[in-house]
């Protein structure tokens, strides 16, 4: 009598023992803390942030392989760069024109 006692005891425990095991390998479940930083930009500083990412790929977005290298007759009243840009033919339309490069003094 003993023994099946002990039996049933020891089969209830590992029994519970199997159906906690689960629980206590995955531990509890915490939710980390959500922190966010309010970034407060002012719109000068989104258009000159939008205005270096656009000269930083200036070469990648151009039409052709590689952008012309500017000469020094057609930079020559430039006071600080000089970069081929590409330029719409036809000024009414620049989206449908075709376009060529020309160099442009930029500050």
């Amino acid at each position: 009598m003993g023994t099946t006692k002990l039996a049933k005891l020891l089969l209830l425990f590992f029994t519970l023992l199997t159906l906690a095991t689960p629980k206590v390998i995955q531990g509890i479940q915490t939710k980390g803390l959500l922190v966010s930083h309010e970034h407060s930009f002012s719109q000068a500083q989104i258009e000159q942030s939008l205005k270096e990412l656009k000269m930083r790929n200036s070469r990648r977005l151009m039409i052709g392989s590689t952008a012309p290298t500017c000469t020094y007759n057609e930079c020559r009243g430039c006071k600080y760069k000089c970069r081929a840009e590409q330029v719409p033919v036809e000024g009414n339309d620049p989206i449908n024109s075709p376009y060529h490069y020309r160099c442009v003094c930029h500050r």
